[in-house]
């Protein structure tokens, strides 16, 4: 029992940064054309952060990012 309820812990992480990785795609969209590169820096650097924990979190269902790539 203990097994599913942090697989679903899991699954309730990856759906929070998908939202907050596809959040923070909208910003960085928006700040692209501005000169503010800062604003855009802070965004590329949040999504940055993102990514590592998800891909990790999907290893642990056996799913690597770069195979899908291929």
């Amino acid at each position: 029992m203990e097994e599913i309820e942090i697989q679903n812990d899991s699954i309730l992480r990856v759906a929070d940064l998908l939202e907050q990785i596809q959040d923070v795609n909208r910003m960085i969209d928006l700040h692209q054309g501005d000169d503010d590169l800062l604003m855009l820096r802070q965004y590329q650097y949040r999504r940055g952060l993102f990514l590592p924990e998800l891909n990790q979190i999907l290893e642990g269902f056996k799913i690597h990012v770069g195979d899908m790539a291929t």
